[in-house]
């Protein structure tokens, strides 16, 4: 005799492979939801930590360990990168004849300039008051010194208006190759003499 199958009521049939899902309750949601808040601020933290307070760049901090970065890269794969040096001429002639806000609005106005005219894989940083660096990927010093004169050039074109006046800024430049057997303060140390030496007042 074969044995028939006994039917499943209806609270059977509901629950048949049910097991194995997880409905998240209140509170695991609420758990998850402060996770994603916490991960979000920890992120804007670090965002803040490397960029600059005033211009839309990078600071020094983040401009040192991104050379020691691309240190690590030429080490390993041979792929040469180099440093500018920018530092604006007369910055703080135009600081105490204009007043710190046309100052400020200068360093913005190189900030953004430098940041729309490199590669999205470079790095554009406020390293000092007046002063600023590149970081160029796959570049040897020729290359960077070409890029250097390039970015000056478009550096003296920005201008601020001041009540009609066009208040407008040079920069000198120094370039370095980021060697992997140079401490990151000996490759800003060489580029900083470098555009020292191209300074027109040496000052």
């Amino acid at each position: 005799m074969s044995a028939q199958a006994t039917p499943l009521d209806r609270h059977e049939q509901q629950t048949i492979g049910t097991d194995k899902l997880v409905v998240p309750t209140e509170s695991t949601q609420r758990y998850r939801d402060e996770v994603s808040v916490l991960k979000t601020r920890i992120l804007e933290l670090e965002q803040a930590a490397d960029t600059d307070p005033l211009v839309p760049v990078y600071n020094r901090r983040a401009f040192m360990r991104e050379i020691g970065r691309a240190q690590t890269l030429m080490a390993r794969y041979d792929i040469l990168c180099s440093i500018i040096f920018f530092d604006l001429n007369g910055f703080k002639v135009i600081n105490d004849r204009f007043g710190h806000n046309i100052g400020d609005d200068l360093l913005i106005k190189v900030g953004t300039t430098l940041s729309a005219s490199v590669r999205d894989c470079d790095m554009v940083a406020r390293i000092g008051g007046d002063e600023f660096g590149v970081l160029l990927f796959k570049s040897d010093e020729t290359i960077a010194r070409a890029k250097a004169a390039s970015l000056a050039c478009r550096i003296a074109s920005q201008y601020v208006d001041m009540l009609g006046d066009k208040i407008s800024i040079s920069a000198a430049w120094g370039v370095s190759a980021c060697h992997p057997g140079d401490t990151v303060r000996q490759i800003l140390h060489r580029a900083d003499r470098a555009m020292y030496e191209s300074k027109p007042d040496k000052q």
